[in-house]
């Protein structure tokens, strides 16, 4: 019996990028494993997140259950979608302890870590990371934790699939949408929303009808508000806060550029979503979007501290509906050729059988799981 478990944050759609990963990969051990697996979320999972933060008192009950899993033989390996809950691991008996592996992301590992961190992942029977960009930044800050896979992301398969329908949004008359979809939190503030307001005055000064539309929320969203304002921007910049998965489809079909100029993306799902809707792309240099855009074929690379380049790249995409619409489609193959659903389900699946087959370990006597 295979008997694989996924250790999760939380599948909450508003648990933004943790939660998507975290989907994606229950959605392929359940394809792969079906009701031999077991998922094991840190968080609620109902659609009233708020936070991403967890009590003690939440962390221990995530820590028992893990523990009990591997305890009584329900566990035969289990794999960790961040970091964060991996820590849980450190904590089980060495008696009880299954082979387990441990997914990395972005900034969260891109720093030398503490002590049990890096145990955790030294431990690892198996270390991914979401781009080479983030692995070799693991590696630099922590290069004595073994070696790292790298398996590339993708986008839920019924990101697709959805309906459109309006919202109260307008059509993409005249092409003029840009779209950032990003958290705005006061701890993240590398996405790229001030970059893009300080260049939309250059934008506004040749695009008078060309708005801004920001998708997302957090603690930072009254201060770029406040900055909108303060550059004059009134109605050229909209601000949605939170949107359904419908909502977020329909701001897509409807934008005409995609631009998150962020500094700090270990990989950028949202790049993904964008060339899955056909968007031309506009990243930074500073991270790994140059893993996913291809410059100047499905999009641009800027740098993020120059809004002068930035507001020059967004002018030029405004300005030309037939390189928008090569950018989109050239982004729309790359999507589709090298990160679809089944490409990511077949990477991950791969390393997750080949890794747990070669550390396998028997299992437990019966006297010792009752």
């Amino acid at each position: 019996m295979i008997r694989p478990c996924l250790a999760a944050i939380t599948l909450d759609p508003k648990g933004g990028g943790v939660a998507v990963v975290s989907r994606l990969l229950w959605r392929v051990f359940a394809d792969r494993w079906r009701d031999e697996t077991r998922l094991f979320t840190l968080l609620d999972d109902s659609g009233r997140l708020e936070s991403l933060d967890s009590s003690t008192a939440t962390r221990v009950r995530f820590g028992t259950a893990l523990a009990g899993g591997q305890a009584l033989g329900q566990c035969r390996w289990v794999f960790y979608s961040h970091l964060s809950v991996a820590r849980v691991q450190s904590f089980v008996p060495a008696p009880f302890r299954r082979p387990y592996g441990v997914f990395l992301h972005g900034i969260e590992a891109w720093q030398p870590l503490g002590a049990v961190q890096r145990k955790v992942l030294q431990g690892a029977a198996l270390r991914v990371a979401n781009s080479r960009f983030t692995a070799d930044r693991v590696t630099e800050a922590n290069p004595d934790i073994g070696p790292i896979a790298v398996c590339p992301l993708t986008v839920e398969p019924d990101v697709l699939s959805r309906e459109v329908s309006d919202h109260g949004i307008a059509p993409r008359a005249g092409d003029k949408t840009v779209l950032i979809v990003a958290r705005m939190l006061s701890a993240e503030r590398y996405k790229g929303h001030d970059a893009l307001l300080e260049a939309w005055p250059i934008v506004k000064a040749h695009v008078p009808d060309a708005r801004l539309v920001c998708v997302g929320d957090g603690d930072d969203a009254p201060r770029l508000r406040q900055k909108a304002h303060e550059l004059g921007l009134g109605g050229d910049v909209i601000f949605t806060g939170f949107v359904s998965g419908e909502e977020l489809h329909a701001w897509y079909e409807r934008a005409a550029v995609f631009a998150m100029p962020s500094r700090g993306e270990g990989f950028g799902l949202v790049y993904l979503e964008a060339m899955a809707h056909g968007l031309p792309c506009i990243g930074s240099v500073h991270d790994a979007a140059g893993e996913i855009i291809d410059d100047r074929v499905t999009g641009h690379l800027v740098n993020q501290s120059d809004p002068r380049e930035l507001g020059a790249t967004l002018l030029g995409l405004l300005g030309n509906h037939d390189r928008r619409q090569q950018m989109g489609a050239n982004g729309r193959r790359r999507y589709e050729q090298d990160f679809s659903y089944d490409a990511f389900s077949r990477r991950i699946v791969g390393l997750l059988e080949e890794s747990f087959a070669a550390s396998a370990v028997p299992e437990l006597p019966e006297a010792t799981i009752r």
